[in-house]
């Protein structure tokens, strides 16, 4: 049986198509943001301390080319999202867009940070864009020996430092205020 010229037309046209269009960015090979691996510290004003509250206390929505998390902790003005790193030179990178901080938190808890702010934390380039219209950035945190730098879209970026110790144990810190989100498309 022969098939109808329309019927191949129609196929050729919707494999054409479906060749034409672009890879989302989870199938760009970098990881998508992993919940298991991150964990919440919220301030705790009597000890003085970011305080482990289990990554429960953000909203985690799962898009369909990121993940996106709210701040629904209620705790302080904002919280922490925090990734363990190892000892040694290491790079870590993450693609976002929104949020307020980024850096190097102290690893006790103490308030003892190395961070960037981000432009989404109210630079005039984003003030009242939505979430959905901002662009997704790619920043790289790494250590060469006492050597801290974040790179923003390849580029370095000043970092404030506020008590940091450079001799002690840090996470990876991502900053997002209360009731505002941040999305995340890969880490790596």
């Amino acid at each position: 049986m022969k098939t109808p010229p329309a019927t191949v037309a129609l196929l050729l046209g919707l494999a054409v198509a479906a060749i034409s269009i672009p890879l989302s960015r989870a199938d760009s090979g970098k990881p998508p943001f992993a919940p298991e691996v991150w964990s919440v510290r919220c301030w705790n004003g009597e000890t003085r301390r970011w305080e482990d509250q289990g990554i429960g206390k953000m909203t985690i929505t799962k898009g369909t080319d990121s993940t996106r998390i709210t701040n629904t902790s209620g705790i302080h003005r904002h919280a922490h999202l925090v990734h363990a790193v190892g000892e040694g030179d290491f790079s870590f990178k993450i693609e976002l867009r929104g949020g307020y901080e980024l850096g190097f938190l102290n690893a006790e808890g103490k308030d003892e940070m190395l961070y960037v702010e981000l432009p989404e934390k109210g630079g005039a380039d984003v003030a009242n864009v939505p979430l959905d219209q901002q662009e997704f950035h790619t920043y790289e945190l790494s250590r060469q020996g006492t050597r801290f730098t974040i790179r923003r879209d390849g580029r370095p970026v000043p970092m404030v430092h506020f008590q940091f110790d450079y001799g002690e144990a840090f996470v990876i810190m991502l900053a997002v205020k209360e009731g505002e989100s941040v999305d995340v498309r890969a880490v790596w």
